[in-house]
């Protein structure tokens, strides 16, 4: 009996050497796109989501006192992020209008948010986004259903 015990005991320990084994031979294959940081924790060879898609990264900012406009505070958000306005030559009237208007008090204190969340609430509910990610430049288009009011309101003051 205690012979059949010690031979089952070394197949035992055999196949659980073979599966050791081969475990460490998949983990190495699976280290390709990932670096070990620490003992147990690797991370992935891959850039994150915000770093490939810029207007996708978190803000959360406090605009400071010199901050007045709207204008002002996309340019404040947008200092770091890869990303410009377009020129004032390629803006609409609508947009120049709305970039001059005074900050709202309650944008003061803003996010956490997408940056392209950010730049459209403070834009309005009138304004889409468009990217340019060409140039790295964000610009604002009126909204349709806004537009026929926009152009409607400059005829009756011409």
């Amino acid at each position: 009996m205690e012979q059949y015990i010690k031979a089952n005991l070394v197949k035992l320990i055999s196949i659980l050497i073979l599966l050791n084994t081969n475990a460490t031979a998949l983990a190495a294959q699976d280290d390709s796109n990932s670096t070990q940081i620490g003992r147990y924790l690797t991370v992935n060879n891959k850039p994150k989501s915000a770093q490939v898609d810029l207007l996708s990264q978190t803000i959360q900012v406090r605009f400071p006192q010199n901050v007045q406009t709207v204008g002002e505070a996309m340019n404040y958000i947008l200092r770091l992020s890869g990303y410009s306005l377009v020129p004032l030559d390629r803006m609409s009237m609508s947009l120049k209008t709305t970039l001059a208007k005074p900050l709202p008090a309650i944008d003061r204190d803003f996010g956490p948010m997408s940056l392209k969340d950010g730049l459209t609430t403070l834009a309005g509910p009138a304004f889409y986004l468009v990217q340019d990610p060409l140039n790295s430049m964000v610009d604002f288009r009126v909204k349709s259903q806004y537009a026929q009011i926009y152009s409607s309101h400059q005829e009756a003051n011409a």
